[in-house]
């Protein structure tokens, strides 16, 4: 249980910290090479996992790999879209969708059980998301929806993953697949919105070469800390605990809103941080207890 609640801390820190990053190259260099950036550049660390877990695959599994790479660069494009016209906290606050459906997917899917005191720490957990998302910016508007699609989207690659895992008892390769799919997807689809819209006309867009710089580092960077995370949570998926795991990623937004409040000075109100103590205070007792 302890690699367990270790792996999906460092997956929630990682993921946090991604979120925080995100919105940088979001506006510095456009939604479509920013994803493709983030997805190749992530799929480096976990092929290197890959490499000392290689294991045969069904054409089940395969299939339900591809399948999930869909949605995995689905909920990317849907989330970057609300980002590049929201602030993070805004944004990423609906990512507690995620944990909320793995860890239902946990216990009525996989059956897993959890105890008494877990469960009374993960709902408060999710009450404490509830206060955080108490802010005038989150109220309901169509630029938020691309948000909750892509949590739903995230929702839906990993129950399609954590079948997988179940099935083949390894995690490596599902994700490998799964990210090779989903890169190579939205190329395509990059490649779709450069045919219509013209490269000459994309390319005017943007700043000069010297600018790009940063905005690509930090997008490669994003992306090498996303494929860490990925194969932190795939680790928790081969175990009986995707629940709690699941509970523990739920802290991922504390450090968006944190970093979203130094880096983009995001507005917070007394009941948030009221909200993020909770959670804070929830996942230390889940993680000691």
């Amino acid at each position: 249980m302890q690699y367990v609640i270790l792996a999906s801390f460092i997956a929630a820190m990682l993921w946090g910290l991604e979120d925080a990053l995100s919105k940088k190259p979001v506006d510095a260099i456009g939604i479509s090479i920013t994803t493709i950036i983030i997805l190749l550049s992530g799929l480096i660390p976990i092929a290197i996992i890959a490499l000392f877990y290689d294991a045969p695959m069904t054409n089940i599994e395969l299939a339900l790999s591809s399948v999930a790479g869909i949605f995995w660069g689905l909920g990317f494009i849907l989330i970057y879209k609300s980002v590049s016209t929201e602030n993070v906290t805004s944004t990423y606050v609906i990512n507690e969708i995620l944990p909320a459906a793995i860890i239902l997917f946990g216990v009525l899917g996989l059956k897993e059980h959890i105890s008494s005191l877990n469960s009374v720490l993960m709902a408060f957990i999710f009450i404490g998301a509830v206060l955080v998302m108490l802010m005038d910016s989150l109220k309901l508007n169509k630029r938020l929806l691309y948000a909750l699609f892509a949590n739903f989207s995230w929702a839906v690659f990993w129950i399609l993953m954590i079948t997988t895992i179940d099935m083949s008892r390894h995690f490596a390769m599902p994700l490998l697949i799964a990210r090779v799919i989903a890169t190579a997807a939205i190329a395509l689809f990059f490649i779709g919105v450069l045919k219509k819209s013209g490269t000459k006309n994309v390319l005017k867009k943007f700043p000069k070469r010297s600018m790009l710089y940063l905005p690509f580092a930090i997008a490669i960077f994003i992306g090498v800390i996303d494929g860490l995370g990925n194969d932190m949570f795939g680790f928790v998926s081969t175990t009986n605990l995707v629940a709690l795991g699941g509970g523990i990623i739920a802290i991922s937004p504390i450090v968006v809103a944190l970093l979203g409040r130094i880096w983009y000075k995001d507005r917070l109100v007394v009941v948030q941080w009221i909200g993020f103590g909770i959670m804070v205070i929830a996942a230390i007792l889940m993680a000691l207890f």
